[in-house]
């Protein structure tokens, strides 16, 4: 794995605990909207690992 695929896997790593810690807080809040918009910014982290991780794939097979 090259330079840059570590520097985006260790950056996927970072938005996955981020994700955690948004859907560990949402676990533990009372208050539906801001439970919702908690999940809702996880969710997005999600879409972004995504990309990221096709990105790193792409890079790994020189396309």
């Amino acid at each position: 794995m090259n330079g840059v695929s570590q520097q985006v896997q260790q950056c996927i790593q970072q938005c996955q605990q981020a994700t955690n810690q948004l859907r560990s807080m949402a676990n533990t809040e009372p208050n539906q909207q801001v439970k919702t918009m908690l999940n809702e910014g996880a969710h997005h982290l999600d879409l972004c690992i995504t990309e990221c991780q096709y990105s790193v794939q792409q890079m790994q097979t020189g396309q």
